[in-house]
């Protein structure tokens, strides 16, 4: 709670009035109703439980909101600042008018749906467009009113904002190709079985690390960002010396300010996340973790991601469920291995935070392409678990298998999963990829038997096997042990 006091003082900052003079030349404190680009037509608000609204208008003054039939007041404080939330609002597929008043003052807003609200945030496989993908031919002449996203901008600056610029749009061929693929394929298939209105919340920005989406308060309570900060910290040291020597008058480029920069932590958190707290969402979906599958940060990523999911819940003050998904394959990662690490760290991470769920996609990435166009599928793994874990539909399969556990004999290893039944293979074979180690520590291809829902490994060269591996490469293109449901397992190793 005191990192969010911080934040919600540090976002008061940004919410000023507006000085008018009057003709008579007696300053008076007069100012329109406005509200933050993302509160505004089109908009989607979420259903059933709270739907936060705020802005800014006359100080001092009385506000009211009427929403259908119902309407709710509050007070505009000292600074112009107002908020006011409505509560267990009911999907409506009929667009509404949102009517705010204050004094004489009015702002109508046209066109508000209620169902659900979910983010979509991450780096570019996230941002990456309908037009780019396998949903190009159904961008062209897609048309549902009722799936709506907020295409935002991209800014990243060293305090948080107010706004976070953009526009609500429907989906209609001229709209459509400019979406989030996998955020549009996720809220296609929550329409489709929900039958209620459905709004993205965009905020992606290509090829980010997870830390620039993390505020600044909860890296410096992270250990594993230490080193994050302290590089941070030194940059806009060397910048604050470098602007004290600039004199005033100076022509030529000035320094770059760190606190801009989108690579480093907290900066796009300022201009992305900070100004969306309190919206209501019904939770939120991540493709990211190409940009930190680097040596410094691919061990680390499991607790630097979990360090940013609490962060917003916490801002946010409940514990929403978080999606996300894990690294599809690539075989031209420069980065040794790092790929994998990050991937294998996303699969810890299901273990250690609550209410979150991981899409395996390492059977549908692109070798050569580090922006597989295949969305589609990613879509609808990641609503796989939306639907199973938030909206009642328990007898769908959310994953595909997950390293469960590990029991050693004599000579081999019996590996157990979660969400294996029906394990089988792709192509029918005996499944490949498996690895196993003895004490030396070196590696040795597995044989692989499915038994049930587990699968025995034993090997011709190591006799008393102790670790276990599956698909630990950056590209397993032969890795192809599924469950029924024909979903991959991920990568996994017990060491």
């Amino acid at each position: 709670m005191k990192a969010q006091k911080i934040v919600e003082s540090s976002i008061g900052m940004f919410r000023t009035t507006l000085l008018l003079t009057s003709s008579l030349g007696c300053a008076s404190l007069l100012a329109e109703i406005t509200t933050p680009s993302f509160i505004s037509d089109g908009m989607v608000l979420q259903q059933k439980t709270k739907a936060k609204l705020w802005g800014k208008a006359t100080p001092n003054q009385s506000l009211s909101a009427k929403l259908g039939s119902q309407t709710l007041t509050t007070n505009v404080d000292k600074n112009g600042d107002w908020s006011l939330t409505f509560e267990n609002l009911k999907a409506s597929t009929s667009p509404q008018t949102l009517t705010l008043s204050s004094g004489d003052d009015e702002k109508i807003i046209n066109d508000v749906l209620v169902g659900e609200v979910w983010i979509a945030s991450g780096q570019s496989n996230m941002e990456w467009t309908m037009a780019k993908t396998d949903g190009a031919q159904e961008a062209k002449t897609a048309n549902d009113p009722l799936l709506r996203v907020y295409v935002s901008s991209n800014k990243a600056i060293g305090t948080p904002q107010y706004d976070l610029k953009g526009n609500w749009k429907a989906t209609a061929p001229e709209n459509t190709p400019s979406f989030t693929a996998v955020g549009y394929q996720f809220a296609k298939k929550l329409r489709s079985e929900l039958q209620v209105p459905v709004g993205i919340i965009e905020t992606a920005w290509g090829g980010k690390p997870v830390e620039a989406f993390t505020s600044a308060e909860a890296i410096a309570q992270l250990p594993a960002a230490k080193a994050l900060a302290e590089n941070k910290a030194k940059q806009m040291a060397n910048y604050q010396k470098a602007m004290a020597k600039r004199p005033s008058d100076a022509k030529g480029k000035a320094p770059a300010n760190p606190g801009n920069n989108p690579n480093l932590h907290s900066n796009i958190y300022n201009g992305h996340i900070a100004p969306l707290v309190g919206y209501g969402i019904r939770g939120a979906i991540w493709y990211q973790g190409e940009s930190n599958a680097r040596p410094n940060t691919a061990p680390l990523y499991a607790d630097l991601q979990a360090g940013m999911i609490q962060d917003w819940r916490t801002r946010w003050g409940h514990e929403f469920p978080f999606y996300y998904v894990q690294l599809a394959n690539f075989a031209k990662w420069r980065n040794g291995l790092n790929w994998v690490i990050v991937q294998d760290q996303q699969r810890r991470m299901l273990q250690s935070v609550k209410h979150t769920g991981m899409a395996v996609t390492n059977d549908i990435g692109d070798p050569k392409d580090i922006h597989p166009k295949n969305k589609t599928d990613v879509g609808k793994r990641l609503a796989r678990w939306a639907l199973h874990n938030d909206y009642g539909k328990t007898n769908l399969v959310v994953s595909g298998p997950l390293f469960a556990s590990a029991k050693t004999t004599s000579n081999s290893i019996e590996i157990s999963f979660d969400h294996a039944e029906g394990l089988t293979t792709r192509d029918k074979h005996a499944p490949k990829t498996f690895e196993i180690a003895g004490a030396d520590g070196k590696w040795a291809p597995a044989n692989a038997k499915i038994q049930g829902n587990k699968v025995i490994l034993t090997s011709d060269t190591i006799s008393k096997p102790i670790h276990a591996r599956y698909a630990w490469s950056n590209n397993p293109t032969e890795a192809n042990l599924v469950n029924k449901e024909g979903l991959p397992t991920s990568c996994f190793t017990t060491q």
